[in-house]
């Protein structure tokens, strides 16, 4: 049996708070029996490893995000946290230039850091970049040797596509796609091989086109998938079954 597969969610988010349980309901009646929710900080892992706990259904990334990076950053957190049997990769870490360059080089060292980690434990990483592709490109190039890459939510042009691609990574499609000016993206997501695709919500962000201006939230991705497999000309249980073998194959033989 197979089920659509939510790759990157943040339930740990304070805007679940009030109703998580019923979004996990809602979920699973849309058919999205399992979701990989990502930290942000120390603090964050820390709720992630409660959910995966709690959750069947969800399981989890532990790492701290480039905007939580100012000053020291104590990883050791994380040699704990991933021991946990149901956390499947260090995430959601990489670079991000748009808000802040202040911290641009404890960004890089940081992010290294976690991709040793990931490296020596096994486990995929899931990358966040913002204005920052060419630096976690090379990065990455440079030391994810021998562990899975999924780039979260890209938004890269078809020629950087061909770049990651070319390594062997994996590309995590989300709401923004069914955006009617997303064209460049919707280029790019036809574009992208099957067994080298994901999709996510980034729930609470990022709302499929039907549902923007509301909180964004795992059943929705019935809806990117929906729209996926027309923009592909992809059969919806074909997208379904390979989507999930994806999943199976990146995220849980470690």
């Amino acid at each position: 049996m197979t089920f659509w597969v939510d790759v990157h969610a943040h339930l740990d988010d304070a805007a679940f708070a009030p109703d998580l349980s019923d979004v996990l309901v809602r979920a699973r009646e849309a058919g999205v029996c399992a979701i990989l929710t990502a930290s942000t900080s120390c603090e964050s892992s820390l709720r992630v490893l409660e959910l995966v706990r709690l959750y069947p259904e969800v399981y989890g990334c532990v790492g701290v995000h480039p905007q939580e990076v100012q000053g020291e950053v104590d990883l050791s957190f994380l040699e704990g946290a991933l021991g946990e049997k149901k956390i499947l990769a260090l995430g959601e870490i990489g670079l991000d230039y748009f808000w802040d360059t202040t911290y641009v080089e404890k960004q890089k060292e940081v992010f290294v850091a976690q991709i040793e980690l990931a490296e020596q434990h096994g486990l995929p990483v899931v990358v966040h970049s913002r204005k920052a592709e060419r630096d976690v490109f090379t990065i990455l190039a440079d030391r994810a040797k021998n562990i899975p890459v999924v780039w979260h939510c890209f938004s890269g042009d078809l020629a950087f596509l061909s770049e990651v691609l070319s390594r062997g990574w994996y590309i995590s499609l989300g709401g923004v796609v069914t955006y009617p000016k997303a064209t460049k993206l919707q280029g790019v997501a036809q574009s992208v091989p099957l067994e080298r695709l994901f999709l996510e919500t980034d729930a609470p962000y990022l709302s499929p086109q039907t549902k923007r201006g509301k909180r964004n939230e795992p059943a929705f991705l019935v809806e990117t998938a929906l729209f996926l497999s027309r923009l592909r000309g992809e059969n919806l249980i074909t997208l379904q079954e390979k989507l999930f073998e994806n999943f199976t194959r990146v995220f849980l033989q470690k």
